[in-house]
């Protein structure tokens, strides 16, 4: 870890004062640009310290008549709710499976089959859980289980959606190369609910919510039907589920997860960028050596963010690594950090180099998935934007 500058915390300016001035303008253009409705950009440290900025309304269009309108949302602020996407995975499959592993209930290098009876026989079964955490199971990466299961009732859909993930062919040999997998991580959060005999949202909410004080991070049932999604930011006007023309709100983005009534080891879980901020400090801490209430075992993530299940991969156990040429945590991001996307917008970068974690939640989906080359470009801006201003700005060690 490199030598850090320390000062007392009253000569300090404050962070946030500085994001706003810094990474403010870039934010504000970004919307401009037309890349989603919103962003909620948060920024902790080790000491504590956060800030946090947030633009934009919650939608700003809706389809009427095959064409986009405009529709006024509501402002956004710290308590605005985006779809993580993705971000399920670090925050809730990842860290169970870390939870489970250090109490002994999850061996990672044993089958999936061991802990999911109904894995037996299947494709991913025989697969070791350390190589479906690190995508190097040959699982496949994606398949539309919703539109092939059309028609079914919800139970039914969601039976046969479980047992098509377990019973998919691998489309790789197991370890011959990394690819990113839904498939795999839908089979982990079913491996989770087996090992605890317990829904995955419920999990979350006992195991990680309510110890961290998370209070707006949670899954939205799809069978629960929200009275009104107006607090929660918009994701996309998507034709097969908006027949009506109004953006997704309130309800998953991710379709697969939708199937199983939006709630899964690779997507589902809705936030605020608070709270993601917290839960990135179960990570972080230990990252950086430090043993706290509430995070896990410093020997365990150092284990896991660096062990790979293929060669020539970013991907280690639960997260991705900065790569060589385009990475979205910014070309100055150290090589101990450690993140993850979602399809939405949302991204977690942490540093332990720098001890700081970065929030970044939009929905750039909105109201199109199509223009991904505005997100692309943001990521790395923002992140080497913040890299720079941790490093000009002096800070406390950790304890």
């Amino acid at each position: 870890m490199r030598a850090r500058q320390v000062s007392e915390p009253q000569t300090r300016p404050p962070l946030q004062s500085e994001l706003t001035r810094v990474v403010g303008p870039i934010v504000d253009r970004a919307l401009l640009d037309g890349m989603g409705s919103a962003i909620a950009l948060g920024v902790i440290t080790t000491s504590g310290e956060r800030a946090v900025l947030t633009r934009g309304t919650t939608l700003r269009v809706r389809r009427r008549q095959g064409r986009l309108v405009t529709a006024a949302g509501l402002p956004i602020s710290r308590t605005s709710v985006f779809d993580l996407a993705s971000l399920t995975k670090p925050m809730v499959t990842s860290t169970l499976l870390a939870q489970a592993v250090t109490s002994g209930k999850i061996d990672l290098a044993q089958p999936l089959a061991h802990g999911l009876p109904a894995a037996r026989d299947t494709s991913l079964g025989g697969q070791s859980v350390r190589s479906l955490l690190a995508h190097g199971s040959g699982a496949l990466a994606w398949r539309d289980f919703y539109a092939d299961t059309a028609g079914l009732s919800p139970d039914a859909r969601q039976a046969a959606i479980c047992s098509a993930v377990l019973n998919e062919p691998l489309a790789h040999p197991p370890g011959s190369k990394a690819v990113y997998s839904d498939l795999g991580f839908i089979a982990l959060g079913l491996l989770l609910e087996a090992v605890y005999d317990t829904p995955l949202d419920q999990l979350f909410a006992e195991r990680i919510a309510a110890p961290l004080g998370l209070s707006s991070a949670v899954f939205r049932r799809v069978s629960a039907k929200p009275a009104s999604g107006d607090a929660v930011v918009a994701t996309e006007v998507w034709p097969p589920r908006c027949p009506l023309g109004d953006p997704l709100q309130g309800v998953v983005h991710d379709d697969n997860c939708a199937g199983l009534d939006g709630v899964a080891g690779h997507a589902g879980l809705f936030s605020t960028v608070d709270d993601v901020l917290t839960w990135a400090l179960t990570w972080l801490l230990p990252a950086c050596g430090v043993t706290a209430i509430g995070a896990l075992p410093p020997s365990l993530v150092a284990a896991w963010v660096s062990t790979a299940a293929a060669d020539e991969t970013t991907w280690r156990c639960g997260f991705d690594t900065p790569s060589t040429g385009y990475t979205s945590a910014g070309s100055l991001a150290s090589v101990a950090a450690f993140g993850h996307l979602g399809f939405t917008g949302t991204s977690v970068w942490m540093d332990p180099s720098r001890q700081a974690a970065v929030v970044l939640l939009t929905n750039r989906v909105h109201p199109s998935r199509d223009q991904a080359v505005l997100i692309r470009q943001l990521r790395p801006a923002l992140h080497d934007t913040i890299w720079r201003l941790l490093d000009e700005r002096p800070v406390d060690v950790a304890d």
